[in-house]
């Protein structure tokens, strides 16, 4: 195992693209045996929902011991910039401001949680917490927008739970590319994960409790304000990466272009 993981940080470190497209790819895949082994019983896939971000979360988190990046994706150290959160913050509840929320029973409630806490972990783990820091080296643009791309692409897993159109799939490919800049430009200039992965829980928890999206959508978000703010989430990333001087970046993420 020792060997093996070496040969993976050596790849990491010196083709970061193919690196995390292969963990892009490898990550989505630990869903394939549990979905099909809950087709081929008969089983309810909804608990899916909450089993497969609990795995991924696990393997995301293995990864990152095992490269002996704990630092350098932000799980350790202090929060910088904390008032850069704001704004993702406030973005986080939109779908309550807009639309208040729904009942639900507090048995999902606590399901949906737990299933959003793995999702923020796992995407959080490898969208920032492997994927930037590893594509630094193209510095902290290629980094954000490399990331962005791959992040984006890796949401096709949606399928298994939605049924999309070609509309729905523009809107949802733009909404999780600004996500991802605005996000990966907050990663860098905080230089933690941790609150990224609450404000992730928080962002999809919205979503759910409001009823514009997920198992109990009553009325989903207008999609031109959804790609507004997708276009809004774009724009502020790029601003807060543009702000980025190089004393903001720690040394481990530093830019090697």
């Amino acid at each position: 195992m020792g060997k093996a993981m070496s040969t993976v940080k050596t790849w990491a470190e010196n083709r970061p693209v193919l690196f995390v497209v292969a963990l892009a790819i490898v990550q989505p895949m630990i869903a394939f045996p549990f979905v099909a082994i809950f087709k081929l019983t008969g089983v309810d896939i909804v608990a899916l929902r909450l089993l497969i971000p609990t795995v991924q979360s696990a393997f995301i988190l293995w990864v990152i011991w095992h490269l002996g990046w704990r630092e350098r994706a932000g799980l350790t150290g202090s929060v910088r910039n904390v008032h850069l959160l704001l704004y993702p913050t406030f973005v986080a509840f939109v779908p309550v401001f807009l639309y208040g929320t729904v009942e639900i029973s507090w048995g999902w409630i606590i399901f949906y949680t737990a299933a959003l806490v793995a999702t923020g972990v796992s995407e959080e783990g490898f969208a920032r917490g492997i994927a930037i820091p590893a594509l630094m080296r193209y510095g902290k643009w290629g980094a954000v927008l490399i990331a962005a791309a791959i992040f984006s692409a890796g949401h096709i897993t949606n399928a298994f739970f939605e049924d999309f159109g070609p509309l729905e799939w523009v809107d949802k490919f733009s909404a999780t590319f600004g996500f991802a800049v605005l996000y990966g430009a907050v990663f860098l200039r905080t230089g933690n994960l941790w609150p990224l992965v609450f404000l992730h829980m928080v962002h999809d928890y919205s979503y759910l409790t409001s009823g514009t999206a997920g198992p109990f959508l009553v009325e989903a978000l207008d999609i031109r304000a959804h790609l507004a703010f997708s276009a809004l989430n774009t724009l502020v990333g790029v601003y807060m990466l543009a702000g980025m001087q190089d004393e903001d970046a720690p040394s481990r993420t530093a830019a090697a272009a």
